[in-house]
């Protein structure tokens, strides 16, 4: 894999905070465009930004697409996983690489080049598979939220119907990593 992955950092595992600080700015923009129109009822503004806030959108599921690629290679790469855990960890990453390479050619599509992934991730201490289970757990969750709010913002058909796809996936990620930690799927 082409990524580093740091294991062994001596920092405290953050949680991706700034990044998810980024992408929830992001969220709260596209946010006020919906709410100016339900205000207004006048689409000419919201219309007028549609594909620059799909990009916008593109640009930032990207990001936890390729965090989560290398979350999943973390946890894999850690030799903590049991062999059916290990399992799961390498389908979730198959299906964010797949989630990646779509949301790629979409930005292509728009005459955008799409970001390479972080040289370096750094996911903090994991010291046991529920380390690991708990860090899918959070991006997963982050990313069905993160799906589930914007997704009311996407006015390209192509782009929502994509969404809409990986947004089933994250939710299909959560209920299993949540049934593997014995946690509550309501």
């Amino acid at each position: 894999m082409t990524n580093q992955i740091n294991l062994n950092s001596n920092q405290d595992w953050d949680g991706g905070r700034t990044a998810r600080r980024d992408w929830i700015r992001l969220a709260g923009a596209a946010s006020a465009g919906a709410i100016f129109y339900l205000l207004t009822g006048d689409p000419k503004r919201l219309h007028a930004q549609s594909k620059e806030g799909d990009i916008g959108i593109l640009t930032a599921a990207l990001w936890l697409e390729q965090e989560a690629v290398a979350a999943y290679q973390a946890g894999a790469e850690s030799k903590l996983l049991s062999s059916g855990v290990l399992k799961a960890a390498v389908a979730f990453q198959s299906d964010h690489k797949y989630h990646r390479d779509g949301i790629s050619g979409v930005l292509k599509s728009l005459s955008v080049e799409p970001a390479g992934p972080e040289k370096k991730y750094d996911f903090g201490h994991l010291h046991s598979e529920n380390d690991i289970l708990r860090l899918a757990l959070d991006r997963e969750q982050g990313a069905v939220q993160a799906y589930g709010t914007l997704a009311s913002n996407i006015l390209t058909r192509p782009v929502l119907n994509f969404g809409a796809n990986v947004l089933a996936d994250e939710v299909r990620h959560v209920t299993v990593l949540k049934s593997v930690l014995g946690l509550p799927n309501y």
